[in-house]
């Protein structure tokens, strides 16, 4: 395992690859069980919903079960949508569905970083936020808020507290948060402990990895987000038939398990074209996410159910083929 792997671990909630539950309970199940208090009272906004709210919780057990379960699953749907990506028979030079794959796996691996960090975007339904409007209600937390809104919110756990705030966009705002995480990785790797130098590679790989989602006026970090748009509703930069004005190295682009090497082996730099730069930036937050949950795994002397049973069943079914 590199160092700057081990270096961005040291940041990361470690209690996910120490869960050998078998409760498949996640994160949408934790808020509809209702097992938490409020920290603060609710804040009406205008129409007197609530669009944040902040919770509580003394187990702290039953929330890193439903976290570890979250990670485990967007991992899988990570690995699954990259390994996936081959060449069509006859069509040797078709890259559109790669294209979109590539974007879900490094969308779906997004995910999985957020929640190893405590973090996630996850879309709460009506009979998620009644359960937490019912603990507001009877703790007399309400404070004139008729109702606490649905939706896509972002979550962050911290002291024993756990903030959920509402967002717009569940693309662009899950990149915006996966950007908010690496820059608070960026800020506190000098808190982590190591040698100097695998701190700066640290930061180095972040923050290409961050610049690189940003590039083209990409203020959300939404980069690769505009890419995938662009070919599947544009059918643009000749990746699909009859492949006008391709750019990119159709073969490269096929590859399916590049993201065993490490994080730091993808060129990120803004030389590439947009379909060979997605491809390197997808890759590489695919292996930042599949080294570090297989480092923590590992550390933690791989007593994890859920990744034992999901992710690393599924590494394993695809390295024996």
């Amino acid at each position: 395992m590199t160092p700057e792997v081990k270096i961005i671990h040291q940041l990361s909630q470690n209690k996910i690859f120490e869960i050998s539950s078998k409760s498949e309970g996640d994160l949408k199940a934790w808020v509809a069980n209702g097992q938490y208090l409020m920290e603060n009272p609710l804040v009406p906004n205008s129409q007197k919903r609530a669009n944040e709210f902040k919770l509580r919780f003394q187990d702290s057990d039953s929330i890193y079960i439903a976290l570890t379960n979250d990670c485990n699953r967007f991992a899988q749907a990570a690995i699954e949508s990259m390994w996936c990506i081959g060449k069509v028979e006859k069509l040797p030079k078709s890259t559109a569905w790669a294209t979109v794959q590539m974007y879900y796996s490094a969308f779906f691996a997004a995910h999985a970083l957020l929640r190893i960090f405590g973090r996630a975007c996850t879309q709460l339904d009506s009979g998620h936020v009644k359960a937490v409007y019912q603990v507001a209600d009877a703790t007399e937390m309400t404070a004139g808020v008729s109702c606490i809104e649905n939706g896509f919110y972002s979550s962050v756990i911290e002291n024993q507290c756990i903030e959920y705030r509402k967002l717009k966009d569940s693309h662009a705002d899950t990149w915006l948060s996966f950007a908010n995480l690496l820059t608070w990785i960026i800020e506190n790797v000098q808190n982590t402990t190591g040698l100097g130098k695998h701190k700066s590679d640290a930061i180095d790989l972040v923050s290409s990895l961050k610049q690189a989602m940003s590039q083209s006026g990409a203020v959300k970090g939404n980069w690769p987000s505009q890419v995938r748009n662009s070919v599947n509703y544009q059918h643009s930069y000749g990746t699909w038939f009859p492949y006008k004005n391709a750019v990119h190295d159709q073969e490269a682009i096929l590859r399916n398990s590049d993201w065993l090497r490490e994080p730091k082996a993808f060129d990120l730099s803004l030389n590439n074209n947009e379909i060979k730069s997605l491809y390197n930036i997808s890759n590489s937050i695919l292996s930042l996410m599949y080294q570090l949950i297989r480092y923590g795994y590992e550390r933690a002397g791989k007593i994890s159910s859920p990744l034992a049973n999901g992710t690393f069943r599924l590494i394993n079914q695809i390295q024996a083929s």
